[in-house]
């Protein structure tokens, strides 16, 4: 009996143990599910991707991620890519112009001045075939590459070289640089200069050459628009030199200076700045400026300074005009020697020709020489003779810094040189049976010891200074000896003693004869 109730457990037990074994199905079916999850969740970016590319190809606009030259363009048709290219590219973009020659000077374009500018149409196509009539795999390959990764079109730079040169020719006014020519002018006195500089203009060929080239890299990668400038040398640049010849002619502080003989006085004339502008002309050749005098121009300053000096007296423009250029131009200075014009005298009563040769410090053979007719039948009462200048006896060229100063009625002489006093010396003149004639005379013969045969005597030292009649001389030397070997007058220098010569001590006659070359003025007063 307990045997079999044991068997009727187990069979029982085995009985309720079923319902266990049909639940291994259920979790089976829990498996089956968790895979097909993950099935669905690994397909599920295919199928976004899938529905993604039918999106963009339906509705027929660009892959995502795809951008020509950075302009995002995903998400646009083909028309509206263009539009947007079209304005960020050829409307909104812009480069710089720059001379070539000096990089500073530059300016912003549009490309599209210069007939550059990015295909709209053609880049906007190009993008849109990206992903594309390649098949459905290579179109989801570039959908997911250019989701993650972008899709980047090269802008496509087109030149139009009608537009390129239209643009150039535009722009050549406004870049250009006109050559500025030197200039010098003398303006009241002071000089003007303008340096001259170097122009520029457009090289239209060289600068489309460029543009062609390669338009790509133009207007992408290096940003400018190369202008290509041509150098334009003016004529004249430098003035420099010449304006400072001008100024140093201007600022030479020149002095015209002039001696009259006859009565010892020195004229200094300093010409202002304005003044010696007067004289000057810029002129030009070819390629520089010149410094020219005029002579007609200093020929008029010179007439209005001999007006200065008086009816009388004048001096040789042509001389004066010598003189003054040389002084300008080489710093020679030169005095000029003023002359004297012939006077007339109606002759009186009481006229002789001793009278009026001492009257007018003249010989009386000079006169002849200007009076032919008086010469031969005397002098008329009534008429007017010529005088000869007061200068006429100086024959010689004038020695300026030197002059000898006689005075009959002080029997003194003095010796003046560089204008301040020398010497000073007791004299004696010629007795009133044989006078010494005053006026304006020259040492003009030397010798050391002359002979006078009319007195039988040696004058030493003896420096002649003018002919009383042809052939007499007159001169100033020391005391004179007699052929016996006395010497006269020794005693008696200081009153009229000689048969007119001026008369010295005999150290003083040699001092003077040793210090007074031939032309020195010896000027005898009354």
């Amino acid at each position: 009996m307990i045997v079999e109730t044991t068997q009727v457990i187990r069979t029982r037990a085995v009985a309720t143990r079923r319902p266990v074994r049909r639940g291994k199905p259920r979790r089976l079916k829990a498996g089956f599910g968790i895979t097909a999850g993950l099935v669905v969740l690994a397909t599920l970016p295919v199928f976004i991707v899938l529905c993604v590319y039918a999106y963009f190809q339906i509705l027929g606009i660009i892959l995502p991620g795809v951008q020509v030259g950075g302009v995002q363009v995903q998400g646009l048709t083909v028309h509206e890519a263009v539009a947007k290219i079209d304005r960020v590219w050829n409307v909104d973009y812009r480069i710089t112009a720059v001379d070539t020659t000096e990089l500073a000077r530059s300016w912003v374009v549009m490309p599209s001045e210069f007939g550059l500018r990015v295909d709209a149409l053609a880049n906007a196509e190009q993008a849109y075939s990206i992903g594309r009539n390649q098949g459905i795999i290579a179109g989801v390959t570039h959908i997911i590459n250019t989701w993650m990764y972008g899709g980047e079109v090269t802008p496509w730079v087109i030149l139009d070289p009608i537009a390129a040169r239209a643009g150039l020719e535009a722009w050549r006014a406004r870049v250009e640089v006109p050559s500025v020519e030197g200039t010098l002018a003398l303006d009241g006195g002071e000089v003007v200069q303008t340096i001259g500089q170097v122009g520029k203009i457009l090289d239209i060929e060289a600068s489309l050459r460029l543009l062609s080239g390669d338009p790509a890299a133009v207007m992408l990668d290096y940003r400018f628009v190369p202008l290509v400038m041509e150098t334009i040398e003016p004529t004249i640049i430098e003035v420099s030199a010449t304006a400072a010849e001008a100024e140093r002619l201007l600022g030479s502080g020149m002095t015209i200076g002039a001696y009259d003989p006859v009565t010892g006085e020195r004229f200094n004339w300093v010409p202002t700045r304005r003044e010696i502008a007067s004289w000057l002309r810029i002129e030009r050749d070819q390629s520089e400026f010149h410094i020219v005098m005029d002579d007609g121009l200093l020929a008029a300053y010179l007439v209005d300074l001999d007006i200065s000096l008086g009816d009388n007296r004048f001096f040789d423009h042509d001389k004066g005009l010598a003189i003054v250029k040389g002084d300008l131009q080489n710093g020679n200075s030169e005095t000029l020697l003023i002359n004297y014009q012939p006077t007339s005298y109606v002759v009186l009563p009481t006229d002789t020709m001793a009278t009026i040769s001492f009257q007018f410090g003249m010989p009386y053979w000079k006169i002849f020489e200007f009076n032919p007719t008086v010469a031969a039948r005397g002098l008329v009462v009534g008429e007017t003779i010529t005088i000869p200048p007061a200068d006429a006896m100086l024959t010689l060229p004038v020695v300026v810094n030197k002059r000898i100063v006689i005075s009959i009625s002080q029997q003194r002489m003095w010796v003046y040189q560089d204008g301040e006093l020398f010497r000073e010396h007791v004299v004696s003149t010629g007795m009133s049976s044989s006078p010494t004639l005053p006026g304006i005379f020259q040492v003009q013969w030397r010798y050391v010891n002359a002979y006078g045969s009319r007195w039988d005597l040696w004058m030493p030292h003896f420096l002649g200074i003018y002919e009383a009649s042809p052939g007499f001389i007159n001169g100033i030397h020391g005391l004179p000896l007699l052929s016996n070997g006395v010497r006269l007058w020794g005693n008696v220098l200081g009153r009229p003693a000689s048969y007119g010569c001026i008369i010295l001590d005999l150290d003083e006659a040699e001092e003077l004869y040793n210090w007074a070359e031939d032309g020195v003025v010896v000027e005898i007063q009354p």
